[in-house]
Protein backbone atom coordinates (compact mmCIF):
# COMPACT_ATOMS: atom_id res chain seq x y z
CA UNK A 1 0.00 0.00 0.00
CA UNK A 2 1.22 3.48 -0.83
CA UNK A 3 2.31 5.32 2.29
CA UNK A 4 1.41 8.89 3.19
CA UNK A 5 4.94 9.87 2.17
CA UNK A 6 4.33 8.71 -1.39
CA UNK A 7 4.87 5.64 -3.51
CA UNK A 8 8.04 3.80 -2.47
CA UNK A 9 9.54 2.63 -5.73
CA UNK A 10 12.21 0.09 -6.54
CA UNK A 11 13.94 0.31 -9.92
CA UNK A 12 15.11 -2.98 -11.41
CA UNK A 13 17.64 -2.38 -14.16
CA UNK A 14 19.92 0.67 -14.05
CA UNK A 15 20.34 1.57 -17.70
CA UNK A 16 19.45 4.69 -19.67
CA UNK A 17 15.68 4.25 -19.40
CA UNK A 18 15.96 3.77 -15.65
CA UNK A 19 17.58 7.21 -15.47
CA UNK A 20 14.41 8.69 -17.00
CA UNK A 21 12.29 7.01 -14.34
CA UNK A 22 14.52 8.26 -11.51
CA UNK A 23 14.40 11.78 -12.94
CA UNK A 24 10.61 11.52 -13.21
CA UNK A 25 10.40 10.54 -9.53
CA UNK A 26 12.44 13.62 -8.62
CA UNK A 27 9.87 15.75 -10.45
CA UNK A 28 6.93 14.16 -8.63
CA UNK A 29 6.91 16.57 -5.67
CA UNK A 30 7.11 13.67 -3.23
CA UNK A 31 4.42 11.61 -4.96
CA UNK A 32 7.02 8.96 -5.81
CA UNK A 33 10.33 8.23 -4.09
CA UNK A 34 12.92 5.80 -5.45
CA UNK A 35 14.10 3.89 -2.39
CA UNK A 36 15.94 0.96 -4.00
CA UNK A 37 17.85 0.27 -7.21
CA UNK A 38 18.86 -3.15 -8.48
CA UNK A 39 21.14 -4.20 -11.30
CA UNK A 40 23.38 -7.23 -11.78
CA UNK A 41 26.09 -4.66 -12.62
CA UNK A 42 26.92 -3.35 -9.15
CA UNK A 43 28.61 -0.22 -10.46
CA UNK A 44 25.54 0.80 -12.49
CA UNK A 45 23.23 0.17 -9.54
CA UNK A 46 25.44 2.19 -7.19
CA UNK A 47 25.62 5.13 -9.57
CA UNK A 48 21.88 5.37 -10.08
CA UNK A 49 21.13 4.72 -6.42
CA UNK A 50 23.48 7.56 -5.43
CA UNK A 51 21.46 9.93 -7.60
CA UNK A 52 18.25 8.82 -5.90
CA UNK A 53 19.54 8.34 -2.36
CA UNK A 54 18.40 4.71 -2.56
CA UNK A 55 19.54 1.30 -1.34
CA UNK A 56 21.60 -0.85 -3.71
CA UNK A 57 20.94 -4.45 -4.73
CA UNK A 58 22.41 -6.78 -7.34
CA UNK A 59 19.66 -9.42 -7.08
CA UNK A 60 16.02 -8.43 -7.57
CA UNK A 61 14.79 -11.18 -5.25
CA UNK A 62 16.96 -9.82 -2.44
CA UNK A 63 15.47 -6.38 -3.07
CA UNK A 64 11.91 -7.75 -2.93
CA UNK A 65 12.68 -9.74 0.23
CA UNK A 66 14.15 -6.65 1.93
CA UNK A 67 10.74 -4.98 1.93
CA UNK A 68 10.02 -1.28 2.20
CA UNK A 69 8.58 -1.01 -1.31
CA UNK A 70 5.13 -0.41 -2.75
CA UNK A 71 5.96 -0.86 -6.42
CA UNK A 72 8.71 -1.60 -8.91
CA UNK A 73 9.72 -0.30 -12.31
CA UNK A 74 11.26 -3.03 -14.46
CA UNK A 75 13.77 -1.86 -17.09
CA UNK A 76 15.67 -5.03 -17.97
CA UNK A 77 16.19 -7.06 -21.17
CA UNK A 78 12.86 -8.10 -22.68
CA UNK A 79 13.10 -11.80 -21.88
CA UNK A 80 13.41 -10.99 -18.17
CA UNK A 81 10.19 -8.95 -18.00
CA UNK A 82 8.03 -11.98 -17.29
CA UNK A 83 9.97 -13.70 -14.48
CA UNK A 84 10.65 -10.47 -12.61
CA UNK A 85 7.03 -9.31 -12.96
CA UNK A 86 5.86 -12.65 -11.59
CA UNK A 87 8.23 -12.30 -8.62
CA UNK A 88 7.04 -8.75 -7.93
CA UNK A 89 3.38 -9.75 -8.08
CA UNK A 90 4.06 -12.63 -5.68
CA UNK A 91 5.58 -10.06 -3.31
CA UNK A 92 2.41 -7.96 -3.53
CA UNK A 93 4.06 -5.07 -5.38
CA UNK A 94 2.57 -2.92 -8.13
CA UNK A 95 4.42 -3.19 -11.44
CA UNK A 96 5.38 -0.77 -14.22
CA UNK A 97 7.31 -2.75 -16.84
CA UNK A 98 8.95 -1.27 -19.90
CA UNK A 99 7.59 -2.17 -23.33
CA UNK A 100 7.29 -4.63 -24.92
CA UNK A 101 5.29 -6.32 -22.20
CA UNK A 102 7.05 -9.63 -22.95
CA UNK A 103 8.63 -11.58 -25.78
CA UNK A 104 5.83 -14.14 -26.09
CA UNK A 105 2.07 -13.98 -25.83
CA UNK A 106 2.10 -16.81 -23.30
CA UNK A 107 4.41 -14.88 -20.97
CA UNK A 108 2.32 -11.72 -21.29
CA UNK A 109 -0.87 -13.58 -20.37
CA UNK A 110 0.88 -15.18 -17.36
CA UNK A 111 1.99 -11.73 -16.20
CA UNK A 112 -1.50 -10.26 -16.54
CA UNK A 113 -3.10 -13.17 -14.69
CA UNK A 114 -0.51 -13.11 -11.89
CA UNK A 115 -0.93 -9.40 -11.24
CA UNK A 116 -4.71 -9.72 -11.35
CA UNK A 117 -4.64 -12.61 -8.88
CA UNK A 118 -2.32 -10.65 -6.56
CA UNK A 119 -4.56 -7.57 -6.73
CA UNK A 120 -1.71 -5.31 -7.82
CA UNK A 121 -1.65 -2.60 -10.46
CA UNK A 122 0.10 -3.61 -13.67
CA UNK A 123 1.13 -0.90 -16.15
CA UNK A 124 3.30 -1.07 -19.27
CA UNK A 125 5.65 1.70 -20.36
CA UNK A 126 4.37 2.68 -23.77
CA UNK A 127 5.63 6.14 -22.94
CA UNK A 128 4.74 7.71 -26.30
CA UNK A 129 1.16 7.80 -25.04
CA UNK A 130 2.28 10.59 -22.72
CA UNK A 131 4.28 12.74 -25.17
CA UNK A 132 2.49 16.12 -25.31
CA UNK A 133 2.97 16.51 -29.07
CA UNK A 134 1.47 13.09 -29.80
CA UNK A 135 -1.40 13.64 -27.40
CA UNK A 136 -2.15 16.90 -29.20
CA UNK A 137 -2.09 15.10 -32.55
CA UNK A 138 -4.38 12.32 -31.35
CA UNK A 139 -6.81 14.85 -29.89
CA UNK A 140 -6.85 16.86 -33.11
CA UNK A 141 -7.60 13.76 -35.18
CA UNK A 142 -10.29 12.61 -32.75
CA UNK A 143 -12.01 16.01 -33.06
CA UNK A 144 -12.97 15.11 -36.63
CA UNK A 145 -11.84 18.44 -38.03
CA UNK A 146 -10.09 16.69 -40.92
CA UNK A 147 -12.73 14.01 -41.31
CA UNK A 148 -12.29 10.27 -40.98
CA UNK A 149 -8.80 8.76 -41.21
CA UNK A 150 -8.30 7.09 -44.60
CA UNK A 151 -4.67 5.93 -44.66
CA UNK A 152 -1.69 6.37 -42.34
CA UNK A 153 2.04 5.76 -42.35
CA UNK A 154 4.73 5.60 -39.71
CA UNK A 155 8.47 5.71 -40.41
CA UNK A 156 11.36 5.44 -37.97
CA UNK A 157 15.06 5.05 -38.59
CA UNK A 158 17.85 4.33 -36.12
CA UNK A 159 21.39 3.05 -36.05
CA UNK A 160 20.52 -0.32 -34.57
CA UNK A 161 24.11 -1.49 -34.30
CA UNK A 162 25.23 1.68 -32.49
CA UNK A 163 27.99 0.57 -30.07
CA UNK A 164 26.39 2.64 -27.30
CA UNK A 165 23.36 0.36 -27.32
CA UNK A 166 23.31 -2.54 -24.85
CA UNK A 167 24.66 -5.71 -26.45
CA UNK A 168 21.51 -7.64 -25.52
CA UNK A 169 19.64 -5.69 -28.21
CA UNK A 170 21.38 -7.99 -30.72
CA UNK A 171 20.80 -11.18 -28.69
CA UNK A 172 17.76 -13.00 -30.09
CA UNK A 173 17.10 -14.86 -26.84
CA UNK A 174 17.27 -11.82 -24.55
CA UNK A 175 15.63 -9.31 -26.90
CA UNK A 176 13.04 -11.68 -28.33
CA UNK A 177 13.64 -10.09 -31.73
CA UNK A 178 15.25 -7.05 -33.25
CA UNK A 179 14.02 -3.69 -34.44
CA UNK A 180 10.38 -4.81 -34.61
CA UNK A 181 10.09 -5.54 -30.88
CA UNK A 182 12.35 -2.69 -29.79
CA UNK A 183 11.47 0.20 -32.13
CA UNK A 184 8.53 -1.15 -34.09
CA UNK A 185 6.38 -1.51 -30.99
CA UNK A 186 6.57 2.29 -30.67
CA UNK A 187 5.36 2.58 -34.28
CA UNK A 188 2.53 0.10 -33.72
CA UNK A 189 1.42 1.99 -30.61
CA UNK A 190 1.57 5.35 -32.40
CA UNK A 191 -0.56 4.13 -35.31
CA UNK A 192 -3.17 2.58 -33.02
CA UNK A 193 -3.23 5.80 -30.99
CA UNK A 194 -3.48 8.14 -33.98
CA UNK A 195 -5.87 6.09 -36.11
CA UNK A 196 -7.94 5.32 -33.03
CA UNK A 197 -8.44 1.68 -34.00
CA UNK A 198 -6.48 -1.53 -33.31
CA UNK A 199 -4.49 -3.30 -36.01
CA UNK A 200 -6.11 -6.61 -36.94
CA UNK A 201 -4.10 -7.84 -39.93
CA UNK A 202 -0.55 -7.44 -41.27
CA UNK A 203 1.49 -8.31 -44.32
CA UNK A 204 5.17 -7.91 -43.49
CA UNK A 205 8.79 -8.48 -44.39
CA UNK A 206 11.87 -8.32 -42.15
CA UNK A 207 15.58 -8.43 -42.96
CA UNK A 208 19.00 -8.04 -41.39
CA UNK A 209 22.66 -8.08 -42.32
CA UNK A 210 24.29 -11.46 -43.08
CA UNK A 211 24.97 -13.42 -39.92
CA UNK A 212 22.89 -11.14 -37.69
CA UNK A 213 20.86 -12.84 -34.95
CA UNK A 214 18.04 -10.27 -35.14
CA UNK A 215 16.39 -8.20 -37.85
CA UNK A 216 17.34 -4.56 -38.37
CA UNK A 217 14.77 -3.73 -41.08
CA UNK A 218 11.01 -4.23 -41.30
CA UNK A 219 8.10 -3.07 -43.42
CA UNK A 220 4.45 -3.91 -42.91
CA UNK A 221 1.08 -3.09 -44.39
CA UNK A 222 -1.65 -3.16 -41.76
CA UNK A 223 -5.41 -3.21 -41.66
CA UNK A 224 -7.19 -1.66 -38.68
CA UNK A 225 -10.49 -2.81 -37.19
CA UNK A 226 -12.30 0.19 -38.67
CA UNK A 227 -10.99 -0.58 -42.17
CA UNK A 228 -8.20 2.00 -42.21
CA UNK A 229 -4.98 0.90 -43.90
CA UNK A 230 -1.56 1.89 -42.57
CA UNK A 231 2.09 1.28 -43.37
CA UNK A 232 5.04 0.83 -41.02
CA UNK A 233 8.69 1.19 -41.96
CA UNK A 234 11.46 0.77 -39.40
CA UNK A 235 15.07 0.61 -40.48
CA UNK A 236 18.26 0.34 -38.47
CA UNK A 237 20.99 0.61 -41.06
CA UNK A 238 22.71 3.76 -42.19
CA UNK A 239 19.94 6.32 -42.63
CA UNK A 240 19.80 9.60 -40.68
CA UNK A 241 17.39 9.66 -37.75
CA UNK A 242 13.74 10.00 -38.72
CA UNK A 243 10.60 9.79 -36.61
CA UNK A 244 7.57 10.78 -38.67
CA UNK A 245 3.91 9.88 -39.05
CA UNK A 246 1.49 10.99 -41.76
CA UNK A 247 -2.25 10.60 -41.34
CA UNK A 248 -4.42 11.24 -44.41
CA UNK A 249 -8.07 12.01 -43.69
CA UNK A 250 -11.12 12.69 -45.82
CA UNK A 251 -10.70 16.45 -45.66
CA UNK A 252 -6.98 16.96 -45.12
CA UNK A 253 -3.88 15.42 -43.62
CA UNK A 254 -1.69 15.57 -40.54
CA UNK A 255 2.08 15.21 -40.31
CA UNK A 256 3.78 14.48 -36.98
CA UNK A 257 7.54 14.93 -36.90
CA UNK A 258 9.90 14.67 -33.92
CA UNK A 259 11.76 17.74 -35.16
CA UNK A 260 9.00 19.86 -36.71
CA UNK A 261 5.98 19.20 -34.53
CA UNK A 262 2.42 18.56 -35.69
CA UNK A 263 1.10 20.21 -38.86
CA UNK A 264 -2.30 19.97 -40.52
CA UNK A 265 -2.74 20.43 -44.26
CA UNK A 266 -6.16 21.36 -45.58
CA UNK A 267 -7.19 23.17 -48.76
CA UNK A 268 -3.60 24.17 -49.51
CA UNK A 269 -3.14 25.73 -46.06
CA UNK A 270 -0.59 24.43 -43.56
CA UNK A 271 -1.32 25.08 -39.87
CA UNK A 272 0.83 24.10 -36.92
CA UNK A 273 -1.22 22.17 -34.38
CA UNK A 274 1.59 21.64 -31.85
CA UNK A 275 5.24 22.65 -31.72
CA UNK A 276 7.95 20.22 -30.64
CA UNK A 277 8.68 20.81 -26.98
CA UNK A 278 12.00 20.89 -25.20
CA UNK A 279 12.54 17.77 -23.13
CA UNK A 280 9.33 16.11 -24.27
CA UNK A 281 10.52 12.62 -23.38
CA UNK A 282 11.37 13.71 -19.83
CA UNK A 283 7.90 15.27 -19.61
CA UNK A 284 6.35 12.04 -20.90
CA UNK A 285 8.16 9.86 -18.36
CA UNK A 286 7.04 12.19 -15.56
CA UNK A 287 3.43 12.03 -16.74
CA UNK A 288 3.61 8.25 -17.08
CA UNK A 289 4.96 7.84 -13.54
CA UNK A 290 2.31 10.20 -12.17
CA UNK A 291 -0.38 8.11 -13.86
CA UNK A 292 1.12 4.94 -12.39
CA UNK A 293 1.24 6.46 -8.89
CA UNK A 294 -2.40 7.55 -9.22
CA UNK A 295 -3.41 4.05 -10.25
CA UNK A 296 -1.47 2.52 -7.35
CA UNK A 297 -3.01 4.90 -4.83
CA UNK A 298 -6.54 3.99 -5.91
CA UNK A 299 -5.84 0.50 -7.23
CA UNK A 300 -7.42 1.57 -10.50
CA UNK A 301 -6.44 0.95 -14.10
CA UNK A 302 -3.43 2.85 -15.47
CA UNK A 303 -3.74 4.67 -18.79
CA UNK A 304 -1.71 1.97 -20.55
CA UNK A 305 -3.19 -1.33 -19.41
CA UNK A 306 -1.39 -4.65 -19.86
CA UNK A 307 -4.25 -5.79 -22.08
CA UNK A 308 -3.52 -2.91 -24.44
CA UNK A 309 0.21 -3.68 -24.31
CA UNK A 310 -0.64 -7.27 -25.24
CA UNK A 311 -2.40 -5.95 -28.35
CA UNK A 312 0.83 -4.19 -29.39
CA UNK A 313 2.87 -7.35 -28.78
CA UNK A 314 0.34 -9.37 -30.78
CA UNK A 315 0.86 -7.07 -33.79
CA UNK A 316 4.65 -7.33 -33.51
CA UNK A 317 4.47 -11.11 -33.32
CA UNK A 318 2.12 -11.11 -36.33
CA UNK A 319 4.77 -9.13 -38.25
CA UNK A 320 7.27 -11.91 -37.55
CA UNK A 321 4.78 -14.62 -38.46
CA UNK A 322 3.82 -12.88 -41.70
CA UNK A 323 7.47 -12.48 -42.64
CA UNK A 324 8.12 -16.19 -41.99
CA UNK A 325 5.08 -17.34 -43.95
CA UNK A 326 5.27 -14.77 -46.71
CA UNK A 327 1.56 -14.08 -46.41
CA UNK A 328 -1.03 -11.95 -44.64
CA UNK A 329 -1.62 -12.82 -40.98
CA UNK A 330 -4.55 -12.06 -38.68
CA UNK A 331 -3.42 -10.60 -35.36
CA UNK A 332 -4.14 -12.87 -32.39
CA UNK A 333 -6.80 -11.57 -30.05
CA UNK A 334 -8.56 -9.85 -32.96
CA UNK A 335 -11.59 -11.16 -34.84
Amino acid sequence: MTTTSGLRLGVIGAGTIAEFHVAAARQSAGQVKVTAVCDVRAEAAEKLAAEAGARVFTDHRAMLDAGGLDAVVITVPHALHAPITLDAAAAGLHVLVEKPIATTREDAVRMIEACRAAGVVFAVGHVLRFVPMLRAAAGFLASGELGRVVVASERRTADYADPSRPRWFLDADMAGGGIVLNVGTHSIDKLQMLVGSPITEVTAHVAGPPGAAVETEAVALARHADGTRSAISVTGTGLPFTDESEIVCGEGALRISRGEGVWSFRGGVATQVAAPGIGEMATAFAAQLADFARACAGRTAPEVTPEYALSVLDVALAVYESARRGSTVTVKGQP
